[in-house]
């Protein structure tokens, strides 16, 4: 065998010696990896409750903001749906402000609660 050849094969299987074990190595964290989710041993990021919570606080204050504007906008709608009902009522006066007009009790009453409407 020559000088060649034999550098030839020794490269050979340095490369194939090295990525058996690229290959064993990867498939020993893969199982290690499954074997640790299993167990249920996960570190748990602070950072993310964190933000979690902030999340729910903005949440919470944009909910009730909405509610807010909801409630005022129905207040508003109900005062508006109620208004036309009251501007048709009849007001009646009392005696004693149709009798300081000095004429008779009964003959300016009516033209009143008329001209109210």
């Amino acid at each position: 065998m020559s000088d060649e050849e034999f550098v030839i094969a020794l490269v050979g299987i340095l490369a194939g010696v090295g990525f058996a074990g690229f290959l064993f190595w990867n498939v020993f964290s893969l199982i290690k990896q499954w074997i640790n989710r299993k167990s249920g041993n996960t570190d748990i990021n602070p950072q993310f409750f964190k933000a979690l919570g902030e999340f729910k606080k903005n949440t919470e204050r944009r909910l009730t903001n909405i509610e807010t504007i909801v409630s005022d906008l129905e207040e508003e709608q109900y005062r508006l749906d109620e208004t036309p009902e009251t501007m048709g009522d009849i007001e009646i006066e009392e005696e004693e402000t149709r009798s300081t007009s000095g004429k008779g009790k009964d003959s300016d009453g009516n033209l009143r609660n008329m001209l109210n409407e």
